[in-house]
């Protein structure tokens, strides 16, 4: 067992360790395939109808990176640029957030699966680490359980594997209601502070600022779909104990929403699981605290030989 990975200012936990993967990168994609040159305007494709925004980085080993409920792409920013010299970091809205177009039909993540899918196919991405936040990390749980062939390892940040209870359905009921009542603006005062820390809500104005304007980027049918996703979420619990690839934590030591022992059992319950928990931060870890993060991240995949 690793006691730790590097001498950070984070908390980790590890279980057994992987193996180093000895598989060989697919060729990553260039420009002329699709893949943006300037990640600071992106590109889009049409997916069935549905228009996918995203961002890619240069090519090296592939990240993708899904965000959670009501967020954007915009969540990685930090991503984009400080893990840019590691990974090829791939980014992507979400129908119904930041510029992608609303989806069509009921919010699952299985209909959030698929585009991310088909993200990777259109770049020609074979395998990847795969990476999401809070509903994107359900997400991430549910590519695994449809083509785990097209991981190289796993993120799982301030998310957890457990369904719904009656309690949080009635919740995001409520939150769908609020969404289309009063417009995605009128959700920010309620949702901002389950993101973020007190204390960077306090000395942070800049950060809690953009958060407030990632969450307003959003569109009724988003928040809709996304409300719908979490609420009827399958239970990912029994599927832990299959992953096979090696899988890193990421939590906000101070995260209400999936609180740390949530994070704790999910690295425990997966064969090579570590658990990277960052102080002073809250729901939006790789945000409010990216260099850490960021860290954690870079130290996971040396370690894992990703």
């Amino acid at each position: 067992m690793k006691s730790s990975l590097l001498a950070l200012p984070i908390l980790f936990a590890t279980t057994t360790l992987a193996p180093a993967l000895a598989q060989v990168l697919p060729a990553p994609p260039n420009h002329a395939q699709g893949v943006a040159a300037d990640t600071r305007t992106g590109s889009a494709f049409n997916d069935n109808g549905t228009t996918i925004f995203y961002q890619v980085t240069v090519s090296r080993t592939p990240l993708v990176l899904i965000h959670g409920n009501p967020l954007t792409r915009a969540l990685f920013q930090h991503q984009q640029t400080g893990l840019a010299t590691r990974f090829q970091v791939i980014t992507l809205d979400l129908p119904g957030f930041g510029r992608s177009s609303a989806p069509t039909g009921f919010g699952s993540t299985a209909l959030y699966a698929g585009y991310v899918l088909d993200l990777m196919n259109h770049l020609g991405i074979q395998k990847a680490i795969i990476g999401g936040h809070s509903m994107g990390g359900l997400i991430t749980q549910e590519i695994y359980r449809e083509a785990p062939q097209r991981f190289l390892g796993m993120i799982l940040i301030d998310t957890i594997a457990m369904g719904a209870s009656q309690i949080e359905q009635g919740e995001w009921a409520g939150y769908a209601f609020q969404a289309t009542d009063g417009g995605v603006s009128s959700i920010v005062e309620t949702i901002t502070p389950q993101l973020l820390a007190g204390a960077t809500r306090t000395n942070d104005p800049v950060a809690t600022t953009a958060i407030e304007d990632i969450i307003a980027e959003g569109s009724i049918p988003g928040a809709q779909a996304g409300a719908e996703t979490l609420a009827i979420r399958p239970d990912y619990t029994a599927q832990l104990a299959s992953i096979s690839v090696p899988v890193l934590v990421v939590e906000g030591r101070d995260d209400p929403v999936y609180a740390f022992p949530i994070a704790r059992a999910l690295s425990q319950q997966v064969p090579h699981g570590t658990l990277a928990l960052i102080p002073g931060a809250s729901h939006v870890s790789i945000y409010e605290r990216p260099a850490a993060a960021n860290a954690a991240i870079v130290a996971w995949a040396t370690a894992d030989g990703l």
